[in-house]
């Protein structure tokens, strides 16, 4: 079975291009999709979800470090859903069309270092605690998600 992140669960949704923070995840075992609220607040917590439902593969565009460190230890493969906008369809015609880019170790190691939760800011590189850093950028950013 192949799980997907999704931003809603409406017909044809567009992806969630975080990973954890999906609302919704698609279920497709190659004849049916299935949609259903994602019951967890941290992407690690999905891992486990999904060896219970059976999922041997995960279509992501972005992922967290603790959900990686997570995955590392199953036999769950990463498939990358491409950039930008990308919807439930033509998630299911690349599945169907066997067109998906399975990610590489090093290609994955990428997405963690890149993903939005993780980008560091260069003034950042003055300070030697990572936790300085953190609280940071988040006092910086405070209002941008109101």
């Amino acid at each position: 079975m192949i799980t997907f992140p999704l931003k809603t669960n409406k017909e044809n949704s567009a992806i969630s291009p975080l990973f954890g923070k999906a609302k919704y995840f698609a279920f497709f075992d190659g004849k049916e999709l299935k949609i259903e609220k994602n019951p967890y607040e941290k992407g690690s917590s999905l891992i486990s979800w999904f060896l219970e439902k059976g999922v041997d593969e995960i279509v992501i565009q972005e992922m967290g470090t603790k959900p990686f460190e997570k995955l590392s230890s199953t036999k769950i493969k990463l498939s990358f859903a491409g950039e930008g906008r990308v919807t439930t369809n033509e998630i299911i015609k690349k599945i169907l069309d066997n067109d998906l880019e399975e990610l590489s170790k090093t290609q994955l190691e990428e997405i963690v270092k890149n993903h939005k939760g993780a980008k560091k800011d260069s003034s950042c590189e003055s300070h030697k605690s990572e936790k300085v850093c953190q609280k940071k950028l988040k006092a910086r950013h405070k209002y941008i998600f109101v």
